[in-house]
């Protein structure tokens, strides 16, 4: 007999009713009917999402452009080869152990204050006092699983009332920028704390009003007690231009695109503004008309990570906005056609120089500073398809590693200098102008053998550029010898710098005097880069990989854009 239930369930007269004789399609629709109608709404809910999530993974991979850029760094396993995780693994050890030991001190003695004085154990609130220390330090806790300090940390910023600075203090809007709007938008992708991304807004909308002025050129300083920006005339173009990248992350986490609109009209004026060669820009920026009126050319102080920013722009925005490749490109040109030096007594040794503000007077001096530039060019070699640039990156970190390696100390000095063929260069004994070069003495046996000489400023600050470079370059080569420089590095650190309570800036890298040579200073930058990036060069390279991250000029870590 044919009835409803029997058509339901497949059955009929006619049809085998053994469950083994079965096909699996009549199974099926047996499970299925016997379901309640609940059940049945729950499972085909269930199986849309599914579908859902499965096509669009798909359309992810096939349409997104993001995921079939070639891979910026080696492959993951790489970093396993020839028995060297072990050695990975303990140096990584021995980083977190000097993080550790940086953060005790600055937990014991300055808790909460901007710097550890770290040879007095006092404390200093130069930035304001806002914590900047801890702020620039959660992200390094996070990366090297110090979780319990990060959590210490987060507890205190939550508490941190940004819209006031100790009286009669004017906050630098681009060190507050890259330091501490920097460092909370990182904790906050890493853990996604709200409150964390609460305060990043806080910070940033107090910093704003260094926007309000006639041409949208930031002015350097604001007075957050007033809620009003210092006036000036002038800014370099590494305060108004590296604070873009920080500002549209915040647009991308708060949804509001004001902040990124606001900070991209400083790239918009400099993009057009009369430049004395193409791609180059004379450090000072008048406020008022727009104009570069003055000032050196130069990829080092005041400069440096305006250039930067273009190329990690760039990278950020999924490489949809062409007007940064293409600036990126027309500097990096020039600086290869004016501003490569060689040295006359070592030809492995290049270095980038100085121009004056007509693009025609060169400085034959290379900072410290300036050494974030082969890992900025390595970077860009790949991302830009530039072969060339990484040949020139690998001279320029080789350069600067043997301004570590050839001090007494082994640590760097501030610059050092270098003489040309006629024995012209910059005087060794007293600071003078960029490029008021005069007649040297005959090179002794030491400059012979260094390449360089030393100039008056003998200081290590505890400054990261250079393992900022030997990190990209040995996560874009794969070249193990990165990681020995960046470990001598590290042990010279350890050696010289380290006081009873953190790290110390040395007075002077040629002295061997030891704890007489300390300068009772530690900068945020040392926790927030140095060590990081120390940390991260023995890591495996997809750990906060360079194909999902862009680090900010502060080393912090942003995710790059997904949509």
């Amino acid at each position: 007999m044919y009835s409803e239930s029997t058509a339901r369930s497949g059955h009929t007269d006619d049809a085998p009713l053994l469950a083994k004789e079965l096909s699996w399609k009549h199974r099926m629709k047996n499970k299925w009917y016997r379901m309640d109608r609940v059940s049945r709404v729950v499972f085909s809910l269930m199986f849309l999402a599914l579908g859902a999530a499965l096509v669009s993974r798909i359309a992810i991979e096939v349409l997104s452009p993001f995921d079939n850029w070639p891979r910026t760094t080696i492959p993951p396993r790489l970093d396993n080869d020839n028995n060297s995780a072990r050695t990975d693994s303990e140096r990584r050890k021995a980083v977190r152990a000097a993080m550790q030991h940086a953060w005790q001190g600055y937990r014991d003695h300055a808790f909460g204050k901007d710097e550890l004085q770290p040879v007095s154990n006092s404390s200093n609130n130069k930035w304001g006092g806002w914590g900047v220390t801890l702020i620039d330090a959660l992200d390094t806790l996070h990366i090297m699983e110090l979780h319990e300090e990060f959590k210490e940390g987060v507890r205190h910023v939550a508490k941190v009332n940004f819209s006031k600075a100790k009286t009669g203090y004017t906050t630098p809007f681009f060190e507050m920028v890259i330091r501490s709007l920097g460092g909370l938008l990182s904790a906050y992708e890493m853990s996604l704390d709200v409150r964390l991304l609460k305060k990043a807004k806080e910070v940033g909308d107090v910093l704003m009003p260094a926007f309000n002025t006639s041409t949208g050129i930031p002015y350097p300083r604001v007075d957050v007690n007033t809620g009003k920006a210092v006036e000036s005339q002038h800014v370099c173009i590494a305060e108004a231009g590296t604070v873009q990248l920080e500002y549209w992350k915040l647009s991308e986490l708060t949804g509001d695109p004001v902040y990124h609109e606001t900070a991209q009209r400083v790239v918009d004026l400099l993009d057009k503004a009369d430049k004395p060669h193409k791609g180059l820009y004379p450090i000072w920026l008048n406020i008022k008309t727009g104009k570069l009126d003055s000032g050196s050319i130069t990829f080092g102080g005041m400069g440096d990570s305006w250039y930067e920013y273009m190329l990690k722009q760039y990278i950020y925005s999924r490489r949809e906005h062409d007007q940064y490749r293409r600036m990126y490109e027309e500097s990096i040109d020039s600086m290869k056609e004016l501003m490569i030096g060689r040295s006359i007594y070592d030809p492995d040794m290049y270095y980038v120089g100085d121009l004056d503000s007509t693009a025609t007077k060169f400085s034959p001096r290379y900072q410290h500073l300036t050494c974030f530039v082969p890992g900025m060019l390595a970077l860009g070699s790949k991302a830009l398809d530039r072969p060339d640039d990484l040949e020139l990156a690998k001279q320029l970190t080789y350069t600067c590693f043997q301004m570590y390696n050839r001090t007494s100390t082994g640590l760097s000095p501030e610059y050092v200098q270098f003489r040309n063929k006629a024995n012209f260069g910059l005087s060794a004994a007293t600071n003078t102008s960029d490029f008021d070069l005069v007649t040297l003495r005959k090179a002794d046996k030491k400059e012979k053998e260094d390449g360089f000489y030393l100039g008056p400023n003998r200081s290590y600050i505890l400054r990261p550029e250079t393992i900022e470079s030997i990190m990209i370059m040995y996560r874009i080569t794969g070249d193990k010898m990165y990681k020995e420089w960046g470990w001598q590095i590290f042990q010279a650190i350890e050696k010289w710098t380290r006081t009873p309570s953190a790290y110390s800036a040395y007075k002077d890298v040629t002295s061997t005097k030891g704890s007489k040579e300390w300068t009772d200073s530690m900068e945020s930058f040392f926790l927030a880069e140095t060590l990081k990036y120390l940390y991260l060069l023995f890591s495996p390279a997809d750990y906060y990989s360079l194909d999902e991250y862009v680090f900010n000029t502060e080393a912090h870590p942003f995710r790059i854009m997904r949509h």
